[in-house]
């Protein structure tokens, strides 16, 4: 008996594995081709795809996005239009809506996975389950970084936060199943969409544990600290440089010889920035996180606005290494400062705990034994049988689905 399908639709190509939504969709994939042929199709002018990936999906399409191909003025009016906003403009082409609605029509899909950047490649009617796979509450991120921006980009969010607001609702309301990160991001979605809780599952980022676990083994520099994340996601700039702003001189007073590793996607402008600062050491676009947080002592996560939850403060954990964020870095994460990780807001207490944490080997291997233990519910085979429930209770196997004819069914709004 062959495998039910399973279209798959997400932003970007989940390779290579170097950012947080890509890692998420990676991992997903990965637990949902046990039970399902798994159709890919990506708004992405992606790399070759890796063999090893390939061989988890059954057929997949890559589209290049409009707003590259129009520019970025035609994105701004594209993103004004009812029905859009500055996260969705201009990822699916009309080649990719074609694409997608190709398919519909040939194969009795079980269900449609969507990002939300994604919606506008959805059929008008929803004949096939639809699971919203929520990467982040993101109007609700907005919302926050909104107060952390200077008021005249803090006024422009705060609109498109309301405008994301009603894309997540009207996605949220034909979602037949959602897969939030965590429990605090349900709180929000709740907020505007009341019913969520009945047609969501937490379906938490993750970490490959086994993976990491070699890492624990070395010894890092102990005059090293690393800070990872994707830098051309713009919460991550914020609180980087808040870090560089508030913490890093403190630091660098208390702890002249220390060595501040910025590492993860960032365009030449912003690592340029970072080498030229003093102790600080950029590392931009790494194939793998692995030999950095091997070199390192102490990992920082300075988020100063979130939703989702955090796979670099995993990867750290599983990695056995001491771990020092923000009330906004630990958002969604079952953990307590002091137990398997230090929680510090103001830029004092920040650098007194970093301070202590790089001079104490006995806290930060206190805090890494716990935060191992942690680390264990967040592994992605845990993670990803948990999924294949929730979709086993959305699509059963007695579950019979019929393709609608592409005529009468599947229905796309011209953009």
């Amino acid at each position: 008996m062959s495998k039910r399908r399973v279209l798959y639709l997400c932003g970007q190509a989940p390779w290579p594995r170097n950012g947080g939504a890509l890692l998420r969709n990676y991992w997903m994939i990965d637990a949902l081709r046990e039970n399902y042929a798994v159709d890919l199709v990506v708004a992405d002018e992606a790399e070759p795809i890796p063999p090893e990936f390939a061989a988890l999906i059954d057929d997949y399409a890559c589209f290049p996005r409009t707003d590259r191909e129009r520019g970025g003025f035609a994105r701004m009016l594209r993103a004004a239009m009812p029905g859009e906003s500055s996260l969705t403009a201009g990822w699916t082409s009309c080649a990719l809506r074609d694409y997608v609605a190709e398919r519909l029509g040939r194969y009795p899909y079980a269900a449609i996975q969507v990002d939300l950047p994604m919606h506008a490649a959805l059929p008008k009617r929803d004949a096939i389950p639809i699971v919203y796979n929520a990467h982040n509450c993101e109007s609700a991120l907005l919302a926050r970084r909104a107060k952390k921006e200077p008021p005249h980009f803090a006024a422009a969010l705060a609109i498109e936060a309301l405008r994301v607001r009603g894309l997540e609702r009207n996605l949220i309301g034909r979602a037949k199943l959602v897969t939030a990160c965590a429990e605090q991001d349900v709180a929000d979605f709740q907020r505007f969409v009341p019913g969520i809780r009945a047609k969501t599952a937490i379906v938490p980022n993750g970490v490959d544990v086994e993976h990491f676990r070699a890492i624990g083994d070395a010894e890092g520099d102990p005059c090293t600290v690393l800070i990872t994340g994707s830098m051309d996601w713009r919460p991550n700039v914020l609180g980087l440089r808040w870090f560089l702003r508030n913490v890093l001189p403190g630091l660098t007073a208390a702890l002249p010889n220390v060595v501040v590793r910025v590492a993860g996607r960032m365009s030449p402008a912003l690592a340029a920035e970072l080498d030229a600062l003093a102790n600080v050491e950029a590392v931009p676009n790494p194939r793998s996180m692995e030999p950095h947080l091997r070199a390192a002592t102490v990992i920082v996560a300075p988020i100063v606005a979130s939703s989702g939850t955090r796979l670099r403060i995993l990867e750290a954990w599983a990695s056995g290494r001491a771990v020092l964020t923000t009330t906004a870095g630990a958002f969604g994460l079952d953990c307590r400062s002091g137990t398997e990780l230090l929680v510090r807001d103001e830029p004092i207490g920040f650098v007194a705990a970093l301070v202590r944490l790089l001079e104490s080997p006995n806290l930060r291997v206190a805090l890494a034994a716990r935060a191992a233990k942690r680390v264990q519910q967040y592994d992605w085979r845990v993670i990803g049988a948990e999924l294949r429930a929730a979709y086993e209770a959305l699509v059963p196997d007695t579950h019979v689905h019929v393709a609608p004819s592409v005529s009468e069914e599947v229905v796309f709004s011209v953009v």
